[in-house]
């Protein structure tokens, strides 16, 4: 007598296990590394992430929050109305109003341009902006691609016509890394 199984065909095999629900991050999706006696380092070379390749340049500094930044919601009591219209393809103005019964109700006028220096399909430089408001206060930012790996910004801010804030940023983009300088309110003529 045998088993009822044995004559079957065999067993298929198991389904493949499920997608990520969130991409695996390089060196936290293989197996881990040997451990050897007495915590000492495993003999063996450990094979590199990504099969040898290089990891990724991580961007800049600025941009590594801003998708949690962007997911909290500005609050606010009263109302608010924007109008933005393009009035060309690098120039663009935008009105917002905004009425409260807590604190002051405001206006504020934006202007960006957009220059003609495109190096990918959503980045072109050099990149102006400015805001004022009703009582004179201005925020203006100037953002310039000097080179493929080199970048800048300098950003301005007055209120109610004295200068109150600059700074002044440099960028520098390598293949594995991102470094910046950066220089608040520097002035020349005292030294600081």
């Amino acid at each position: 007598m045998g088993n009822v199984f044995a004559a079957g065909s065999p067993p298929s095999p198991p389904p493949p296990p499920p997608p990520p629900l969130l991409p695996v991050p390089p060196g936290f999706g293989g197996p881990p590394p040997p451990v050897s006696a007495l915590g000492a380092p495993p003999t063996t070379p450990r094979p590199t992430e990504n099969g040898g390749d290089p990891l990724p340049n991580p961007g800049a500094f600025e941009e590594c929050h801003r998708r949690c930044k962007e997911l909290f919601p500005v609050q606010m009591e009263g109302v608010k109305l924007t109008v933005n219209k393009g009035l060309s393809n690098h120039f663009q103005v935008n009105h917002t109003v905004a009425l409260s019964t807590l604190g002051e109700s405001n206006y504020h006028f934006g202007a960006t341009y957009v220059g003609t220096k495109q190096l990918s399909p959503t980045e072109a430089f050099p990149v102006l902006v400015g805001d004022m408001d009703n009582s004179g206060s201005l925020n203006a930012q100037v953002i310039h691609q000097l080179t493929t790996r080199l970048r800048s910004k300098v950003a301005f801010q007055t209120q109610q016509a004295k200068f109150v804030n600059w700074q002044v940023d440099g960028e520098y983009r390598g293949a594995d890394f991102t470094a910046a300088v950066t220089l608040g309110n520097p002035d020349i003529l005292v030294g600081s």
